[in-house]
Formats: structure tokens, sequence, C-alpha cells
């Protein structure tokens, strides 16, 4: 952390320019996943900011899950959790929930293709860029709750293959065994209407109504590494943000 992470003639609040800074340290691998950060003390020395500054900032970041803290040890960086990141959109079931039980996936097709310009501008690369494309079929207790295609760069990801993969995330993956953590995603949603295959995965009518949800997830430095898109029933769809 340096004097230039706080602007002290900013209208922004300073715990946010805070927060904001420790993201970025985060983000450019300066500190990594499971690493301590400075004390609220020192923190506060370094950047000339109020211990109560200091805590706020970092009680945030702890609320969003990018920091936690382990009692009488300090304050550490957090392991991104997306494994729940879908049922914040759809129901199922009677419970409405997807965290009951942890969701399955069936490889319908995983191949090495060329990016075209759309798949090489998202992920950064050149156009004809090998990638590997992976569709799935999500599940939960059996039944088929979504379908998703996703795109990465096969340099980074060589030698991933099926066995790896199925009926497992892929976070978890993609950090041990190739070195890529999930630092942080993009999502937006949009509506559509399912084609014959998103139909056929999902037991529902040709053109009846989906939402996707699209992801680009980055690892450290803001690099991208995954583009996601996944499509669920549209009645089960559901969006909830809280105002205040």
């Amino acid at each position: 952390m340096n004097q230039t992470s706080i602007d002290f003639k900013n209208e922004k609040p300073l715990y946010l320019q805070l927060a904001e800074a420790i993201k970025q340290k985060i983000s450019s691998n300066i500190w990594k996943i499971g690493m301590m950060i400075p004390s609220e003390n020192e923190l506060s020395r370094e950047l000339d900011v109020s211990v109560g500054t200091v805590k706020k900032a970092l009680g945030l970041l702890v609320q969003e899950g990018v920091l936690f803290r382990r009692q009488g040890k300090g304050t550490f960086v957090a392991t991104p959790d997306f494994s729940k990141s879908f049922s914040r959109f759809f129901r199922y079931g009677q419970t409405g929930d997807l965290s009951g039980d942890s969701p399955g996936s069936v490889i319908l097709d995983m191949t090495v293709i060329k990016a075209d310009s759309q798949i090489a501008e998202i992920l950064h690369l050149a156009a004809g860029t090998e990638v590997l494309k992976i569709k799935r079929v999500r599940t939960l207790q059996k039944t088929p709750f979504s379908i998703e295609e996703l795109f990465l760069p096969y340099e980074r990801f060589k030698g991933m293959d099926k066995s790896l993969i199925e009926n497992k995330l892929l976070y978890p993956i993609y950090n041990e065994k190739f070195s890529t953590p999930i630092i942080w995603a993009d999502e937006y949603l949009q509506p559509g209407i399912a084609d014959q295959e998103t139909a056929e995965a999902l037991g529902i009518e040709i053109g009846a109504p989906v939402m996707c949800v699209e992801r680009l997830a980055h690892t450290y430095e803001d690099i991208p590494v995954e583009w996601r898109r996944s499509f669920g029933r549209g009645e089960s769809f559901r969006y909830h943000i809280v105002i205040r």
C-alpha cells in the first residue's frame, strides 16, 4: 500500500477509497489468496488515516467476502466463492434453493477450437488462438437446471479433460491444477428463448422463455480467463436487489 492509494481531496469517503485500493492489491497479485494483510494499525500509519477508517474499510470487505478474519491471528485475503452465483437468480424445488446439495454436471462436448473475433475480443486473445470450449448440463439431485457453454484459453488450461471436471466445481480446479484462481467476475442477465439443444437439455418446449447469465471471470492482474453463458428456465428466474 502506498500514499497514492488515498486521495484526500477526493469527495469519496476515505474508507471506500481504502477498500478499492485493497481490492486492487488483490487483483494485481500483490496480496495473494490466503495471505495475511497488514494490521489495522500498520495500514493506519502507512496511509495517515484513522484506525476507525481502516476498521470500516476492512469490515466492508469482510462483509463482501473479499477478506476474512481469524481470531487472534489477523485478516486474510479470502478465496472468492462463486459456487452459489447461479442460485442468486433462479429458484428450484419446493424450497427454491440450490444451496442444499452440490450441483452435478454432465459434459456434452469438450473440444479445442479457434477463437473467432467475438471470443478473441472478450478473452483478450488474438483471433485464431486456440480456446477450450466446454458445453455441459448442470444438475441438482440429477435434475437438469441449466445448460452452459464455456470458453477458456487453451494454453493456460492445457491438460484439462472430462474426467477432471465432470460433477465438479470448476474454480477450485482452475486454482489447484492450473494455478489460475478466479479473483472477480462480471455478470450480465439477458432474456431469451430456448433453441432445440437448450429445450432438450432442460426438458422444456422449443421457444420457451429462458434467462441467460453471462459471466466473464478474471484472474490476477484483471486477466479474463473464462467466458461462460448459462441458460436456465425462464419461469424459475428471480431477481433481488436491496437499494438503500
